[in-house]
């Protein structure tokens, strides 16, 4: 194989490799995006389940959120949460 034919083949493997890259880009993006959509939806419900009363633990095992998060969300929801507990003396 000459040098002109083994430079030829290195840049259609790398315009196929760049490619893939923007292909997957694109399709991360659309997944984000739909993401944060589900997102919004998700803090809506968690306030509304919170709202009717719904156990809090359960709620945010359903949702599949951190305590931290989850708590925060109720914050914005307008829900009232006790203060985090201050951590022991060692």
């Amino acid at each position: 194989m000459s040098t002109d034919d083994e430079q030829h083949l290195r840049e259609e493997q790398q315009a196929a490799a760049l490619r893939k890259v923007a292909d997957l880009g694109a399709k991360r993006a659309k997944h984000l995006k739909a993401a944060d959509e589900v997102l919004v939806d998700l803090r809506k419900a968690v306030g509304e389940a919170a709202r009717l009363s719904a156990p809090r633990r359960r709620t945010q095992e359903l949702a599949g959120v951190g305590t931290a998060q989850f708590y925060e969300w109720l914050r914005e929801a307008g829900i009232d949460v006790r203060k985090p507990k201050k951590p022991a003396d060692s």
